[in-house]
């Protein structure tokens, strides 16, 4: 079960204030660009620890109407997982995922690094 709220990191939050100036989309909307760009690498992405200081999100608004889908994703890639291990997984898939989509200047090139 997906959590109901979690952190991201610091790092993560600035790179989406940053994604955000760009590209005019909600950091919501970015974070999942980001965290699909992250799943399709496989379950090593979602290993790495990072920090939980950053952003606050609650999980409904995080991954919308589309929530069962991102915990189908989630499950698929690193197996059943209790709800901490879980929140550091996707706060690191969300981590990674916005790295490479850092050099994106408007919507078009976002869509274009997620691929």
């Amino acid at each position: 079960m997906l959590p109901k709220r979690m952190h991201i990191s610091q790092a993560a939050t600035d790179k989406l204030k940053l994604l955000k100036g760009r590209t005019g989309l909600t950091p919501n909307i970015v974070c999942r660009i980001a965290l699909v760009r992250s799943l399709r690498e496989g379950p090593r992405a979602g290993k790495k620890k990072v920090d939980q200081n950053g952003s606050e999100f609650i999980g409904a608004t995080l991954f919308g109407e589309q929530a069962n889908v991102f915990e189908a994703l989630l499950v698929q890639v690193h197996g059943p997982l209790d709800s901490k291990t879980l929140a550091q997984v996707i706060a690191s898939h969300i981590d990674d995922g916005l790295t490479a989509l850092m050099k994106a200047k408007s919507v078009a090139e976002l869509a274009e690094y997620a691929n």
